[in-house]
């Protein structure tokens, strides 16, 4: 299988990313997504085990930490089969979560105690630039 050089720039910025930690407020964004629309499925699919939004909320938040603190559970079979995919999505949000910041605590051990390469220092610097100019443009 070969990338095309844009797919292989994004996935070495998203490897980059995931190494150093950029990429975590991006995760935390998106689970927090979920979790708002995780509940407001719940609520549809199963109104009678989950009779307000909050009680939804509250829900997903517990099954997404993998809490699940078991006061309130799905009781609809489609509401089971929801509930199964969001406990999935936040297992694997949380080893995400977790093998990021221990490659971004590797990765700053790595920098700070490693001889620097001159190409990589280069690369460094244009990707803190781009990481700059992102933040200007966006």
């Amino acid at each position: 299988m070969s990338y095309s050089p844009i797919g292989r720039f994004g996935t070495k910025r998203l490897m980059r990313g995931l190494q150093t930690g950029r990429v975590l407020p991006a995760l935390f964004v998106t689970m927090i997504g979920l979790i708002f629309i995780f509940a407001a499925i719940m609520r549809v699919v199963d109104s009678e085990s989950f009779p307000t939004f909050g009680r939804a909320l509250w829900w997903s938040v517990s099954t997404v930490t993998t809490v699940g603190y078991g006061d309130v559970v799905p009781e609809q079979p489609f509401g089971r089969f929801v509930a199964g995919i969001l406990m999935v999505l936040g297992f694997a949000f949380l080893s995400l979560v977790t093998g990021s910041v221990a490659s971004a605590l590797v990765h700053r051990y790595t920098v700070e105690h490693e001889p620097r390469d001159p190409v990589v220092e280069a690369i460094d610097r244009l990707e803190r630039r781009i990481a700059e100019l992102e933040k200007r443009v966006g």
